[in-house]
């Protein structure tokens, strides 16, 4: 099960998406009591995914993050009515 938080109206996920997952796919979301969640366990998780991730990994998901800003500002100022 894949968790997610709800941040400005968005479900964000707190784990990556699962490689089978494609695009458009309709997911079933639930809400979570509070209690359920637990960050450090997450955030152990988090850690054992990644400790293995190499440089040529983590130059690869630099490149999508800085990407993913470059995008989401673009997407902002269209919003906005600043772009050109």
């Amino acid at each position: 099960m894949l968790k997610a938080t709800l941040k400005k109206g968005e479900i964000v996920p707190l784990e990556p998406v699962p490689l089978d997952w494609k695009e458009g796919a309709t997911l079933e979301v639930t809400k979570m009591d509070a209690d359920d969640f637990d960050v450090n366990e997450w955030a152990k998780s988090m850690n054992e995914l990644c400790a293995d991730s190499s440089p040529e990994d983590e130059a690869i998901m630099d490149l999508a993050i800085e990407e993913h800003r470059k995008q989401a500002k673009e997407w902002m100022r269209r919003e906005m009515g600043l772009a050109e």
